[in-house]
């Protein structure tokens, strides 16, 4: 792999900017790629473990509600590197430009190997404990089940992405819709519910609260707001970035905000905090409670909004592949496409292998929460530090969007106290995922720093990388005319 030896600074825009397109997104067409890239299996996820961590109904929806407002501080920080460093590369562009190659890397690495597979498998897992429900009312279904349900989806999805694009983005339409239908009928039932007088689990909101494990609640209610920051990657789409880029964002932050405070109160109008503990399904449990035949609704759409959930973050995964890999910081071949359907099968192939390795070695759905968010906060955290960077190494950079720098340091404190303080209260969380963000050292001196590889090694690379382009068909994105 060559890398690029671009200037980081005069011309970012060459370091991993395609083809130049024409701008097609509005206000709404913008806000609504982010609230299906942001909610998903998220709050149908992350309910219990927050309740789990947080002891109390009313220090949850703090947690919530927080962390909603904690995501609004990062996405002004963003919206302030997207408007002055446009490129389709997104945080890891920003990085690579503040820090050099090897931070760039990084980030690419947690997106594609550790970050977007474990939100895959918490989504297939997610969607086969509701799916299996039916059939284990009262106890935890057996994990063999659970994983080769989950294995099974996770095969459809991987067949879907591969077949064809049109096929993909129909998947994603017909899950939003079940994802909204069953937002919409858990909120209507709480509401019905509230209405008959049924809030007694709200007299004492705070009684039970727990706050030696605060961080890791705080983790897991990050965790339903993941994607607020993927618009960066499209901001070449935008019609008008500097205007767009931060309204988008925070007006889909605050949708999400309502949303999950509407969802989570409407589990408490029926079940206690016991109740939510016990479950591993919190919707269905709910469902059950309110109006048994929302038994039968219920687990279907939320299992269809977890499986739109793995679909998405599969299918907008190769843009990290292309970036990095025209930068030479990854195997270009990977973001190859099919020459008929223009599908980037390795880079998807890549992401099914190594979600299918998540999900057999690392199956607890509350560590994959925990560690999942660990691993892409501290790589956001890098980035706003690298906002802070990019400003005194380019003082005279055009910035079309400059917050108060109170706002990255506000930033930058908060998830430094979050992460310093689970690393004392959560040790083993904090070393699972450190150890997974290791793992880049040696990929990285592999792939990249060891520049004058032998002769025999390149050749034998090259017979390979053909080879997988003849089996599967894939070419250079610009020969698919």
């Amino acid at each position: 792999m060559s890398r690029s030896n671009n200037d980081h600074g005069s011309n970012v825009r060459t370091l991993s900017q395609g083809t130049t397109r024409q701008p097609t997104m509005g206000l709404l067409n913008a806000i609504n790629l982010l609230l299906a890239c942001i909610i998903g299996s998220g709050i149908f996820i992350s309910a219990r473990t927050v309740l789990e961590f947080s002891g109390s109904y009313g220090l949850s929806i703090v947690v919530f509600v927080g962390c909603g407002i904690f995501c609004i501080l990062g996405a002004l920080c963003y919206a302030e590197l997207g408007c002055s460093y446009v490129s389709s590369g997104g945080d890891y562009t920003y990085l690579r430009v503040a820090f050099g190659d090897f931070p760039g890397f990084l980030r690419v690495w947690i997106e594609v190997v550790l970050s977007r597979p474990m939100i895959v498998v918490l989504s297939v897992l997610t969607a086969s404990n509701y799916l299996v429900y039916w059939f284990y009312p009262t106890c935890p279904p057996p994990d063999a089940l659970l994983k080769c349900l989950s294995s099974f989806l996770l095969l459809i999805v991987g067949f879907i992405n591969l077949a064809s694009g049109v096929w993909t983005n129909r998947l994603h339409e017909i899950c939003n819709y079940f994802k909204i239908a069953s937002l919409l009928i858990i909120v209507g039932a709480g509401i019905y519910q509230i209405v008959l007088g049924k809030t007694e689990n709200f007299s004492e909101p705070f009684a039970t609260s727990t706050y030696d494990k605060l961080p890791s609640a705080f983790y897991a209610g990050l965790y339903p707001y993941a994607g607020w920051n993927y618009l960066n990657n499209a901001i070449d789409d935008l019609k008008n970035p500097k205007r767009l880029l931060p309204l988008s964002i925070i007006i889909s932050l605050f949708i999400c905000i309502v949303v999950y405070f509407l969802t989570f109160s409407a589990y408490f109008t029926t079940l206690s905090t016991l109740d939510i503990l016990l479950s591993d399904a919190t919707a269905v449990s709910f469902a059950e409670r309110v109006l048994p035949a929302l038994l039968y609704i219920i687990p279907i759409g939320v299992t269809m909004s977890c499986v739109g959930a793995a679909s998405g973050n599969i299918f907008t995964v190769v843009q990290m592949f292309d970036a990095a890999g025209r930068d030479g910081l990854m195997p270009h071949i990977i973001s190859m496409r099919h020459f008929k359907t223009n599908v980037p099968m390795l880079a998807i192939l890549f992401e099914i292998i190594v979600s299918f390795t998540f999900l057999f070695f690392m199956p607890n759905i509350g560590k994959l929460i925990i560690c999942a968010g660990m691993i892409n906060w501290i790589s956001i955290l890098m980035t706003a530090v690298g906002l802070i960077v990019l400003r005194f190494k380019y003082p005279t950079r055009e910035r079309p969007i400059k917050v108060p720098i109170i706002i990255p340091i506000i930033f930058i404190t908060i998830l430094v106290m979050l992460i310093g303080t689970s690393a004392i209260t959560d040790f083993e969380n904090i070393k699972t995922s450190l150890l997974l963000l290791g793992s880049a050292v040696p990929a990285y001196i592999f792939g990249v720093a060891w520049e004058k590889k032998p002769k025999s090694f390149n050749m034998q690379y090259n017979s390979f990388a053909m080879t997988l382009q003849k089996i599967f068909h894939v070419v250079h994105e610009e020969h698919t005319d």
